[in-house]
């Protein structure tokens, strides 16, 4: 087998073990589960994987690139600096969202993962911060907004819109059908937003 084919079988294998993850959760999930929805025997997946663990770890790696990749994106589009931090935080309502609506992910899958990712999300967190951090100096420059602490600023947007998100997912745990309202939550990222660039702004 091919260097070009070896990598294409382990990407449908990581792309089809991260939709039995996000739907069965992770203590849940087996080999044998992945082996099967691929149409393999075990002991062809063991070839690429030896363990649930080093499995998971490539989903995480996997998932983790897709993700920087779609917010750094999203920071690169819009005009103006309001619009550009709109855009990223539509993006990442987008990715949790596709989560939850294309695996009818529960609540409490969705807790179980990100404890088994606490590294991983912490490395996130920090690109998130450097990202926003360098789109804000760049505004700055610009002169769209004051001087300010670029570091505190991007950490309270990070802050409020997991806030947000969080409020909406574990809300939607008690109601009858268990939708996540991501339509209000967007609105109410979106207005804390433009209240905390209101008074940034170099009008």
């Amino acid at each position: 087998m091919d260097v070009e084919n070896i990598q294409s079988k382990r990407d449908l294998i990581l792309s089809t073990a991260r939709d039995i993850l996000i739907k069965q959760g992770y203590a849940k999930t087996t080999l044998d589960d992945i082996a099967s929805a691929l149409g393999m025997k075990k002991s062809s997946l063991y070839y690429y994987y030896q363990s649930k663990d080093a499995l998971l770890e490539d989903v995480i790696r996997n998932e983790k690139e897709k993700y920087i990749s779609l917010i750094t994106e999203a920071l690169s589009k819009e005009d103006n600096i309001v619009n550009k931090i709109i855009n990223y935080e539509i993006v990442k309502s987008d990715y949790v969202k596709s989560v939850f609506k294309l695996h009818d992910t529960s609540v409490n899958v969705f807790i179980e993962l990100k404890h088994k990712i606490f590294k991983t999300a912490t490395e996130i967190y920090e690109s998130e911060i450097s990202l926003l951090s360098k789109v804000l100096n760049d505004s700055i420059k610009k002169k769209e907004i004051k001087k300010c602490d670029t570091k505190k600023i991007a950490n309270i947007l990070i802050t409020l819109s997991e806030a947000f998100r969080h409020k909406a997912i574990f809300h939607s745990h008690f109601t009858i059908d268990k939708q996540i309202d991501f339509i209000k939550t967007n609105d109410d990222i979106i207005f804390a937003i433009k209240l905390i660039f209101d008074s940034l702004l170099i009008k």
